[in-house]
């Protein structure tokens, strides 16, 4: 179980997100794929408030913990940011992966969810395509 209420978690996404612009609802649906829609089951655990699998590498590594849902969320949206613009986090660095990104030849070219596809995920290859159908889901409301 999350360790927040579903609203409050939402919430922190919007906040996140927009702060750095980042789309709240497609990195929503990120956490989503990552985490089996919040029922985990993987390697990551919900008292570790990361929603999108910072660290984990499969094999029982369990990746980056975060002290709360926030900061778990921000880490997440700083992760994107790494991928998707050379422009720096506007709030202190919490991303434990945010240098190894920078100085990798992923930094900042990443325009698009699908653009993600073998660099968030490896092989990965239909990984952006993967977020983008939970994100139609949601809005179909299916």
């Amino acid at each position: 179980m999350i360790t927040v209420s579903p609203k409050q978690l939402v919430e922190y996404f919007y906040e996140e997100a927009f702060l750095e612009g980042i789309r709240p609802d497609v990195a929503f649906a990120q956490a989503l794929h990552e985490t089996g829609n919040f029922r985990y089951g993987g390697d990551v655990v919900p008292l570790q408030n990361n929603y999108c699998g910072l660290g984990t590498t499969g094999g029982g590594v369990k990746g980056a913990w975060f002290p709360n849902a926030q900061i778990g969320i921000r880490a997440q949206i700083q992760h994107l940011l790494a991928y998707s613009t050379t422009r720096a986090p506007k709030l202190p660095l919490v991303d434990p992966r945010y240098e190894l990104v920078k100085n990798s030849d992923k930094f900042g070219q990443s325009a698009t969810w699908t653009d993600l596809n073998g660099k968030w995920a490896v092989p990965g290859k239909t990984y952006g395509q993967k977020i983008l159908t939970i994100h139609a889901k949601i809005l179909s409301g299916d």
